[in-house]
C-alpha cells in the first residue's frame, strides 16, 4: 500500500511538474514558409507548446514560450523538408536572447507522394563500433530493398533506442542511412537518454542536438504523422517510465485540431502504450516502464481519427487492437538479441517493418535481415520443439487475429493450428550457449505467435501455411523425422 500511494504522488508531481514547466514569459517568433520563393499557406508552426498557421502569403505569427527550445513546422502533403545526414530539417533550434525573424524552407515533392511508403526501424541500441557495423549491414540491405519499389516515394520512422547510452555513435547511425537517400524520423528511447540530472527536462538534450525536438509531426498524402516522446526519467539512476506530460498532450489535442476527423494518423514513439487487452483495461504498477502509464488520456485525444501506433522497447514483435480505431504495432529489434545472434529473444528474425500507404489505406509486412518477403514464419516437424515434442509448431512473428495458420497432412487441411504461448526451440538452440554471449542474460522467452497441431503419424507429410490479413499465403513443407 505505501508503495502505491507513494507512485500516485509521484504521477501528480509529474503533471503539476509539467504545468510548471509551462509558465514563463512568452516569445513572439514570426517569419516565411516559402517553396521556390513562394509562400505556402496553412503550414503549421510551432514551439512544442503553442501551434498556428501561415497566412496565404506564408507568413507566420507565434506566441510561444520562452522555455521552448526549438520552433519547427509541420511540413505539408506534396512537399519535403531539406535533410541532413539522414535527418529533416524540419526545425530551428531558438536563442531566446536574440530572437530573430525563423523562416523555413520546403521543397516540392518530385513524386506524387499520396501512394508512398515507409520503414520502421525499432532498437538498433548499438553500444560500440562493432555493433555498429553489424547495423550498417543492415541499413546495407535496406537501401538494396527500397531500390525495389521505383518510383514510391518513402522515409523512415525510428521507434527509439538509436543507441544503448552511447551518444557518440549518433554520427554512426546517421551516416549508416543516409545513403538511404530518405528522410529518417526519429523517436527518443530510454537507452537515448542522458541520465543523472535532477528531473526529465535535460534528460533528452543530447538526442535533440543531433536530431530536433522529441515531439512533432509532419504530413505525406494522406497520412498524418505524429512522433511522440514517452520516455519520462525520474531522476534517479537509470530509471524512467511511460508517460506523457501535459505539455505534449496539450500540443497533440492542437497538433490533430489541424486535421479532419477520420483522418489516419500514424503515431511513433518509443514505449508501448499498451502490453495486452488486460493493460488496456486495467493499470498495473510492475509495467510502468514497460508501458504507457496514461495511455487512456491519449486514446481520448486520439479517439475521432483513425490510428496506427508504432512503438518499441520490447525487443519483440506483437501486433494489438486496442479499438476499433486503435491498432498497436510493437515492431521487433533491428539489433535481435542486443546483435548476439540473428533473433530477437521471441524468435522473431532480426530485420524491421515495412509499411505501403494508398491513399488513407496502409498494409504491412515484416521485412527480415537476409531473407525475402515470403519469409514470414518459421515451422518445425514433429520432435524438433522439445517443449511440444509430439506437435508440429510455427512461430509466426507478425501475427494478428485477422491472420489464419492451416496445417496439412498428406495433402489434406487438417485445420487451423492452436495458438499457445511457448518459446521458439531455434532462438533457445542459439542462445543456449552463454559462453558465446557477449550478455550473459540473454534467452528466448515466450510468446504468444507459437502456434501447433498434432498429427495423426510421425511419418505424415506436413505443410504449414500462413495466410495474412491482406490475404498474401506463405507455405513450408516439412521433413519429418522418424524414430528407427
Amino acid at each position: 500500500m505505501t508503495r502505491n500511494i507513494g507512485l500516485i504522488l509521484l504521477l501528480i508531481n509529474l503533471a503539476f511538474g509539467s504545468l510548471a514547466g509551462q509558465s514563463g514569459r512568452s516569445v513572439l517568433y514570426s517569419g516565411n514558409v516559402t517553396c521556390e520563393g513562394k509562400g505556402v499557406a496553412g503550414v503549421a508552426v510551432t514551439d512544442g507548446v503553442s501551434v498556428c498557421r501561415t497566412d496565404k502569403e506564408g507568413r507566420y505569427s507565434l506566441e510561444g514560450s520562452a522555455t521552448s527550445d526549438f520552433v519547427y513546422i509541420t511540413s505539408p502533403s506534396g512537399y519535403q523538408v531539406p535533410v541532413v545526414n539522414s535527418v529533416p530539417q524540419f526545425f530551428h533550434r531558438v536563442n531566446h536572447e536574440h530572437v530573430k525573424s525563423i523562416d523555413f524552407q520546403l521543397v516540392k515533392q518530385v513524386v506524387d507522394d499520396i501512394n508512398h511508403g515507409f520503414v520502421v526501424w525499432a532498437d538498433p541500441q548499438v553500444k560500440n563500433q562493432e555493433e555498429a557495423l553489424q547495423a550498417r549491414h543492415v541499413a546495407e540491405e535496406l537501401g538494396d530493398w527500397l531500390k525495389t519499389y521505383d518510383e514510391r516515394p518513402f522515409h523512415g520512422l525510428g521507434c527509439g533506442d538509436i543507441v544503448g547510452d552511447n551518444p557518440a555513435l549518433y554520427d554512426d547511425i546517421k551516416n549508416m542511412l543516409s545513403p538511404l537517400g530518405i528522410p529518417f524520423y526519429q523517436s527518443i528511447g530510454n537507452h537515448d537518454l542522458h541520465y543523472n540530472g535532477r528531473s526529465d527536462n535535460a534528460s533528452g538534450k543530447v538526442f535533440e542536438s543531433h536530431f530536433g525536438p522529441s515531439y512533432y509531426s509532419f504530413n505525406r498524402g494522406e497520412i498524418h504523422y505524429v512522433v511522440l516522446n514517452d520516455v519520462f526519467y525520474i531522476g534517479r539512476d537509470y530509471f524512467y517510465i511511460g508517460y506523457l506530460p501535459e505539455q505534449q498532450l496539450n500540443w497533440l489535442e492542437q497538433d490533430l485540431a489541424q486535421i479532419d476527423e477520420g483522418s489516419t494518423v500514424v503515431l511513433t514513439l518509443h514505449i508501448p502504450t499498451a502490453l495486452n487487452d488486460q493493460d488496456v483495461m486495467q493499470f498495473a504498477y510492475s509495467t510502468i516502464s514497460q508501458s504507457l502509464v496514461n495511455k487512456q488520456a491519449l486514446y481520448k485525444i486520439l479517439k475521432p481519427y483513425q490510428v496506427h501506433i508504432l512503438s518499441g522497447h520490447l525487443h519483440q514483435n506483437g501486433n494489438l487492437e486496442i479499438a476499433p480505431n486503435l491498432f498497436e504495432h510493437n515492431i521487433s529489434s533491428v539489433c535481435g538479441a542486443w546483435w548476439q545472434g540473428p533473433y530477437a529473444e521471441d524468435g522473431t528474425p532480426k530485420g524491421y517493418a515495412v509499411f505501403e500507404a494508398n491513399g488513407s489505406e496502409l498494409s504491412w509486412y515484416f521485412k527480415s535481415f537476409g531473407y525475402d518477403r515470403d519469409y514470414q514464419f518459421r515451422a518445425y516437424a514433429v520432435g524438433e520443439n522439445p517443449e511440444q515434442p509430439e506437435f508440429v509448431t510455427a512461430n509466426v512473428w507478425n501475427y494478428d487475429p485477422q491472420w489464419t495458420v492451416y496445417w496439412y497432412e498428406d495433402g489434406n487441411r487438417m485445420g487451423e493450428m492452436e495458438p499457445y504461448s511457448g518459446i521458439d526451440p531455434k532462438t533457445a538452440e542459439v542462445y543456449s550457449d552463454k559462453g558465446t554471449l557477449d550478455y550473459k542474460w540473454i534467452s528466448a522467452r515466450k510468446s504468444n505467435h507459437m502456434f501447433r497441431a498434432r498429427p495423426r503419424t510421425a511419418s505424415s507429410k506436413l505443410t504449414v501455411e500462413v495466410i495474412d490479413r491482406f490475404g498474401s499465403s506463405y507455405k513450408m513443407e516439412l521433413k519429418q523425422h522418424t524414430n528407427k
